[in-house]
This record gives C-alpha cells, structure tokens and sequence, in this order.
C-alpha cells in the first residue's frame, strides 16, 4: 500500500513538473515582410512582446495576401492573425465570425512609400507634397474621412484628374491593409490609398495610374520597374533593421502611423463560452500579461 502511495505522489509530482516545463506554442500570421525570414521574425516578436515567457514558442508565418491570410486561419494553419489596429477593425467589422483577443502597443509604427535607390528627386516631391497636405490639414481630413469607421461603409472611388502632356507615375496598390489600402471586389481601388494619392497627383501636376498587386509582390515589382512607386511598405522608427523594407529601396516620410497591434482569431464557439474557457485568457497566459 505505501509502495502504491509513493508511486501515485511521485506520478503527480513528475506532471505538475511537466506543466511547469511545457512549452506553449502561438502561430501568428502576418503580412509578409520583405527584408526578413519567418524564423527571423519570430525571434523578433518574442523578444519584443514577450521576453520573459521562456514557456512560449512563437511561430509567425508570412502571407502576401490578406485573403490567403484570413484563408490559413480559417483552416487552423494559425491562431491569429495580427494587424494594424485599423486594419483589424475592418476585418473584424466585416466578419462577425472573428474576434479581438489582444492588443499589443507598439509606437513609431507608420507606413511610407517606397522608391527606388536611383528615384531621389520622385522621393523628394513626394515628400514636399507630404508636407504641404500636413500643413493644411488635408491628410488629417483624409483620415477622419477614411479610418474613423474601419468596415462601417463602402467608400467611394475617387477620381483622378488628368493633366495633359504632364509625367505618369505608375503606384503599386494592393488592398491588403484595408481601408488604408483598400481595393473594392470589382478591383477598384477606392479607399485612403486613392484620396492620398490623388491629392499627391494634384500637387504636384502629374498622373497617377495605380496597379494592383499582393503585398508579397511590391518589392518585384518595383525593381522590375513595373511601378515607379510602392503606397506602402511598414517603418518602424525604433527598429535597429526594417524588416519590411528591402536593400535598394528608399522611402519616404511617413504618411500614416498607429501604435497598436490587434490579434484577430474565429470567435470561440458556444460551447467554450459556456464551459467558462476564454481565448483572451488563454493568450493573457501565453504572453505571461498580469503573471
């Protein structure tokens, strides 16, 4: 009997110090990023958001679509995706069946556009007009106009003027950070990335023709040459490498910043709301938040 007793203490003393030693697993699915790998990255985020959870493994796995993204987390290829706060209300008020489990700071985010090494003077009047739309108040309009109600409405598409005789500037969009760059289902662009973009166009007296591509593709297509310009590409103002930003590519002033990061998975069925199990909870343990 005490010979059974020992055995039963010193099974339950080996589990409870394999828990203690369990190592939890997170797969995070971002928006690929262009100068880095997914193991590379991963590293990154861990010790960036999580540097004293020695029990959490983070797994983060790049798409160059926001659609193959919202497909892999559909299947269970990852657990979150996670986006930029504006970007994760849209995707969250246009599908009920997803939610908002944590919301991670994170300053001196912002996007900027992208231009080749050799494309100084197009980066420096774009800049100009950067400046002259802060001054007067025009990118802040665009922004209330656009992001306040991420997903609430449709926007319009909005109109370029055309200048005869004058330069064409080919820019990549990709609808892949909606309603910042917002590409509608008929394939229109028709968000923020057009009213920045046409109000750029008027200011400087140029045409914008805008091509579509995924957001895995803009560095190839600026380095073939198939656009003089990329709307966007991810700065971190604190970061030692960009890890979105490719060699040879040279970037503009920021036009859009934010400091919050949202993880987005399927909402928990009703079974686990009823047996008290929580995905908010689970993720506060994984990250090691309030321990």
């Amino acid at each position: 009997m005490k010979k059974f007793l020992c055995s039963a203490v010193l099974v339950l003393i080996l589990s409870a110090c394999a828990s203690s030693l369990e190592v939890r697993v997170i797969k995070l699915g971002l928006l690929s990023k262009l100068n880095t790998t997914e193991e590379e990255f991963s590293a990154v985020w861990h010790k960036t958001y999580a540097p004293n959870n020695e029990k959490l493994n983070v797994l983060v796995k790049f798409y160059d679509s926001l659609s193959a993204m919202q497909m892999a987390l559909n299947a269970g290829e990852i657990d979150d995706m996670v986006l930029p706060e504006a970007a994760a209300e849209y995707v969250l008020n246009m599908n009920p069946n997803l939610e908002a489990t944590l919301t991670l700071r994170s300053r001196g985010m912002g996007l900027v556009f992208g231009f080749r090494a050799e494309d100084e003077t197009l980066r420096r009047k774009f800049n100009e007009a950067l400046r002259t739309m802060r001054r007067d108040w025009i990118l802040s309009a665009i922004e209330g106009m656009y992001l306040s109600q991420p997903g609430r409405y449709s926007p319009e598409p909005v109109k370029f003027k055309k200048f005869p005789n004058a330069n064409t500037i080919r820019v990549a969009v990709t609808g892949d950070l909606p309603p910042i760059d917002f590409i509608a289902a008929d394939g229109t662009p028709a968000g923020y990335n057009t009213a920045v973009l046409s109000e750029i166009g008027n200011i400087l007296h140029v045409n914008i023709e805008l091509v579509n591509i995924e957001a895995g593709a803009r560095a190839s297509a600026l380095a073939s040459g198939r656009v003089d310009v990329v709307f966007w590409y991810e700065f971190d103002a604190y970061a030692e490498k960009q890890h979105d930003v490719p060699d040879g590519v040279i970037l503009s002033e920021p036009y859009y910043e934010w400091d919050k990061f949202i993880h987005v998975r399927k909402a928990a069925s009703k079974a686990s709301e009823d047996s008290g199990w929580s995905w908010k909870n689970g993720i506060f343990d994984i990250y090691g938040i309030g321990r």
